[in-house]
């Protein structure tokens, strides 16, 4: 993305100092743009929806070992579904707060 503000750049240069401005090749410098606008929307677009499907994965797990807290209450395997319920939440939570 840099080449091409320096392209666009120079290019502009060469209009201010009356050096040949070719509106063909801004078309060109600005479909370049469009090319990597969009490359970088659709690799946004894939994060973000393998973010949300671990989230996902992550919650399900958690409800699941919550589901299991309130089976084993009381038992000796309380501490153990409780650990892992808490792990499985740490872990949805560390998948949405990704920068």
């Amino acid at each position: 993305m840099d080449a091409l503000f320096e392209q666009l750049s120079a290019l502009a240069d060469m209009a201010l100092d009356g050096g040949g401005f070719d509106p063909a090749r801004l078309d060109g410098i600005l479909a370049l743009f469009e090319g990597e606008a969009r490359a970088s929307w659709a690799a946004a677009a894939a994060e973000h929806e393998a973010v949300a499907r671990a989230t996902e994965r992550a919650a399900e797990a958690a409800g699941g070992h919550l589901d299991a807290v309130g089976t084993y209450r009381g038992s000796s395997g309380e501490a153990g579904a409780l650990a892992a319920a808490t792990a499985a939440m740490e872990m949805a939570f560390n998948a949405t707060s990704r920068p």
